[in-house]
């Protein structure tokens, strides 16, 4: 991929210092979000291999689960799932977490 950029970049007209950092660049952006993607993709896997994790919390608590009562998460929604997951993912690397997803069992603070 960096070697694709490089060439476009060259192409562009830029010069070989300019090539160089831009690549650089976007090398890290590439980096960091196939990291967020792999570590949102195993939440996503911890969260569907537990019970009581952060895909099975709900407000109300139904059915007198031992589980806590936290924000629902829609199951059914692939891209849901995802999106809460990367930005779980995020707020966690980025700041100390907004605190309105987060795990809730032993395996799950350990990740």
């Amino acid at each position: 991929m960096s070697d694709l950029v490089s060439k476009l970049l060259t192409k562009s007209g830029l010069d070989k210092s300019s090539v160089e950092k831009t690549g650089y660049i976007i090398d890290l952006i590439i980096y960091m979000l196939t990291a967020i993607h792999i570590l949102g993709c195993f939440w996503i896997y911890i969260g569907n291999c537990i019970e009581c994790s952060w895909l099975d919390q709900r407000p109300d608590n139904p059915g007198g689960l031992m589980c806590q009562a936290g924000i629902s998460v829609d199951r059914e929604s692939a891209l849901t799932v995802y999106v809460l997951a990367v930005y779980f993912i995020v707020t966690t690397l980025v700041t100390v977490g907004y605190g309105d997803y987060k795990g809730y069992t032993p395996t799950e603070y350990l990740f």
